[in-house]
């Protein structure tokens, strides 16, 4: 998941001003379909003043022609990793995962003894907490689901969050919310730290994805995960996203979104909302 962190601008000396401004929210709308409102004026200086300085650029004109060129698309990743912050937890919006332990894996335990391939996905999984509480959720019901052909696709358009999920390491205070048997049975803990288990991590495939470009996976999948990601959209790129997940979803599976976001039936009208909220089931 991506939010905008909250920053006041505390005074600068690097040249900054509306346009600059506008220039760069307008290359983040483009490349990540997030929209910046304009009392995110001093956000974007907090942000990228650091950036501009790293390139040895003497102002914020210099940094968005940079950006915007050729020389520069690397660090154009770097500006939207800058502009956006993951904030996350395990376990978060619990009753989606009670109802993918109750309704979804009897279905996905099913599939993998009949030898089908059974992918889940978790669309924008920022620092790792939402697929790795997913794992947790199948090795509960399914002790032995790495000896079949199930697996998580965790992505985000963040390369730096990628890299981080991969390690699968989180401070104590992060892993708060897991149940402690799961950390027990999954985790070992070194100082203040948590470290994941091989056989949690092996569950999960970690991959950078923007959502807004073309998806390569050539596969449906039972479940999708695209929680609190949509907020930070427009209307029109949400209605976009909300028919491009419908269509990943296999008949009869489900689609779990964030707890402020709604999908209109005139715009999918092949899903349907069932008893947990905010999730929505393909139709058959």
């Amino acid at each position: 998941m991506i939010t905008l962190a909250e920053q006041n601008l505390s005074g600068g000396d690097i040249p900054y001003d509306e346009s600059d401004f506008n220039n760069i929210r307008n290359i983040l709308k483009e490349k990540s379909g997030i929209s910046l409102s304009a009392s995110k004026k001093p956000l974007v200086y907090s942000r990228l003043s650091r950036r501009v300085r790293l390139c040895s650029l003497p102002d914020f004109r210099s940094y968005v022609s940079f950006v915007n060129s050729p020389a520069g698309s690397e660090e154009q990743l770097c500006m939207i990793d800058a502009l956006t912050t993951n904030v996350t937890n395990f376990f978060r919006e619990k009753h989606h995962f009670e109802h993918f332990s109750q309704i979804v894996m009897p279905e996905i335990i099913r599939r993998a003894e009949r030898g089908e391939k059974v992918r889940i996905w978790s669309s924008a999984c920022s620092s790792g907490q939402e697929p790795f509480s997913i794992a947790m959720t199948i090795l509960d019901s399914f002790p032995k689901a790495n000896n079949y052909n199930i697996k998580i696709l965790a992505t985000d358009i963040s390369f730096e969050m990628i890299d981080f999920c991969r390690r699968g390491v989180y401070s104590l205070k992060e892993t708060e919310s897991i149940p402690d048997n799961f950390l027990k049975k999954w985790s070992r803990k070194t100082g203040n730290e948590i470290h994941f288990s091989d056989d949690l991590k092996e569950l999960v495939s970690f991959k950078n994805l923007n959502l807004l470009k073309p998806w390569p996976m050539q596969c449906q999948f039972i479940s999708i995960f695209c929680r609190n990601v949509a907020i930070y959209f427009d209307r029109d790129t949400q209605n976009m996203l909300w028919r491009r997940l419908s269509d990943a979803v296999l008949p009869g599976g489900y689609l779990y979104i964030g707890h402020s976001e709604k999908i209109a039936p005139e715009i999918v009208p092949d899903i349907t909302p069932c008893g947990c909220p905010t999730t929505y089931r393909k139709d058959i």
